[in-house]
């Protein structure tokens, strides 16, 4: 059963492949939105099975796949076309940032998962355009926040003022903070830090004023970063943070949280240190002992962000232009699936019993 050309009622299957925190944002909170919306989506957690929850016809975005072979991807490409299904796959990391395991994975599968299917489905345009060779279609979805809570100034009247550093697979960035951090706990009684996630730094940063935890669940992350009064986001310049969002801003703009970030990535959300963006990474914690001893100015950058993100980056403003883009994704299929069958069979690298089936 292959794409029929019928106008057909767009219903939306995604599967959850690496379940976690990380899959609030770009799985949970989207797609239950278009659910309240009255879309016709579902959402499945391993272990399930394409026969039993994947209906015909459907728009299928399967997140961070893992295939075992690139034949089995093949294979699940295949299943998916004959049912009139188009394959989307979630991705929204660099290879280079990649754990190794999946980065193993990948590279031993060919990417596999991102060119054996008819589009990419990501959070970045400088990440689609890396992943462009691998496969040229795709959908770019910014990540946006579901929770906004009111505007806090309250709590920055606390003499203690709690620093928040929550950024993960960040060895190196987090190594540029060590020493200030530590200078900044000596020299000044009312500052705390908050740590999720690296134990390596709270081991570095050590002492009584030091709150370290592990991974948490998304509410508590939230929860906890909205305890806080700054927030450190540093992020090197290099092609692979190029490629990532500006989530953690997103987050902390709209927990009432001023930060310090930069030098890459989030110049596209900060327009100068007024607003928190630093040129190097040795500025993070000098920049955050300014705002800390001046309330006025941490409270302007906080009016500002928490408008911004009111204003322009809520999930709930974005939510009927995701439908509508899906919508419009679907009624091109036919022509979706023609260019990837003629890219696919470009590749001359399939097994000949499949190829011959595989036919627009």
């Amino acid at each position: 059963m292959l794409m029929d050309g019928l106008d057909r009622p767009l219903r939306i299957e995604v599967l959850v492949n690496s379940p976690g925190p990380h899959d609030q944002v770009r799985v949970r909170e989207p797609f239950g939105a278009l659910q309240s919306l009255g879309v016709d989506c579902r959402v499945h957690d391993l272990p399930f099975r394409f026969s039993d929850c994947i209906r015909p016809h459907s728009l299928v975005i399967w997140q961070r796949p893992l295939p075992e072979s690139r034949q089995r991807q093949w294979e699940h490409l295949q299943w998916l076309r004959e049912r009139g299904c188009l394959l989307l796959t979630e991705w929204d990391d660099h290879p280079d940032l990649f754990p190794p395991a999946v980065g193993q994975q990948l590279q031993a599968t060919g990417m596999a998962p991102l060119e054996l299917c008819h589009a990419i489905h990501t959070s970045s345009g400088a990440l689609f355009h890396h992943f462009w060779p691998i496969n040229p279609l795709a959908l770019v979805l910014d990540n946006q926040v579901a929770q906004i809570p009111a505007l806090d100034l309250d709590k920055h009247q606390s003499r203690t003022v709690r620093v928040f550093i929550g950024n993960q697979n960040r060895a190196q960035e987090h190594g540029h903070l060590q020493s200030g951090l530590s200078q900044w706990l000596n020299h000044d009684p009312n500052v705390e830090v908050v740590i999720v996630g690296d134990h390596q730094l709270a081991t570095h940063v050590a002492g009584a004023r030091v709150r370290s935890y592990g991974r948490l669940s998304y509410p508590r992350y939230r929860d906890l970063l909205r305890s806080c009064h700054i927030a450190l986001l540093p992020l090197q310049g290099n092609p692979a943070n190029a490629c990532k969002t500006p989530i953690k801003w997103l987050e902390c703009a709209a927990d009432s949280v001023a930060v310090i970030a930069g030098p890459e990535l989030y110049g596209q959300v900060l327009r100068g240190e007024h607003e928190g963006l630093v040129k190097d990474l040795d500025a993070v914690v000098p920049r955050a002992r300014f705002l800390a001893q001046n309330l006025a100015i941490r409270c302007q950058q906080v009016i500002a962000a928490h408008g911004q993100i009111t204003n322009q980056w809520g999930l709930q403003q974005h939510v009927p232009y995701r439908h509508w883009l899906y919508q419009q994704f679907w009624r091109r299929r036919q022509l979706v699936d023609g260019v990837t069958v003629q890219r696919l069979q470009r590749l001359g690298t399939l097994p000949p019993m499949q190829a011959s089936e595989f036919k627009a």
